[in-house]
């Protein structure tokens, strides 16, 4: 994702530095918030022009990461969130948390966090025609299963992760190859008007 957004920002002069979290070497799994304050402290210490965003799978975050408590106690109550409402209680949790942490830091404007309500591979949703044609799959199924979660790529993972889906599906798959293709292929303007929380967070980005 990185290869295919960093060109499109650039073209609007937003300029993205992306790193992984923690220490070098480190290979993803459970996603903490401490890991996260440290490195963001790092980074929003150097310089005052430093604008710190986030590209975290919600469904990786760790249970006492900020927010997470206020969805657990929807969810235990009845009440189905939406993806957009999910990623707003976590963004401003998480902007809160840092602010605690670093008042002196202004993490309130320079942080701009996004949490993709799965994996990457649910934006790959965004378009079904290129998805279907470029690994190859059975259209009719992926217009099916667009049709289960109501056309909206961001609910993709009620029953199984969307990396796995398209692992059935063709078995041959694999993110680092066909995932940043068929991302590129899309394009982000696809992907934006079909996904309304990496919408929210580009345009965020872009202000």
């Amino acid at each position: 994702m990185r290869d295919t957004l960093a060109p499109y920002l650039a073209e609007k002069a937003c300029f993205l530095h992306a790193r992984l979290i923690g220490t070098p070497g480190h290979k993803g799994g459970v996603v903490t918030f401490a890991r996260f304050a440290n490195d963001a402290r790092i980074l929003l210490k150097q310089s005052s022009y430093t604008m710190l965003s986030s590209m975290f799978d919600y469904f990786r975050l760790d249970a006492s990461w900020p927010g997470m408590k206020d969805i657990q106690l929807a969810h235990a109550s009845g009440r189905e969130l939406s993806p957009q409402e999910i990623e707003t209680i976590l963004s401003q949790a998480t902007k809160n948390a840092l602010h605690a942490l670093y008042p002196n830091l202004d993490v309130q404007r320079r942080c701009i966090p996004y949490f993709s309500m799965h994996e990457f591979e649910a934006l790959l949703f965004s378009d079904v025609r290129i998805l279907g044609d470029m690994l190859p799959l059975d259209g009719n199924k992926l217009c099916s299963i667009m049709a289960e979660y109501g056309g909206n790529p961001e609910k993709i993972n009620t029953n199984r992760a969307p990396s796995i889906i398209l692992i059935d599906m063709y078995n041959a798959y694999k993110k680092t190859i066909h995932g940043c293709t068929i991302a590129d292929s899309i394009g982000i303007p696809r992907i934006r008007e079909q996904c309304s929380c990496f919408e929210t967070w580009i345009a965020s980005l872009l202000e």
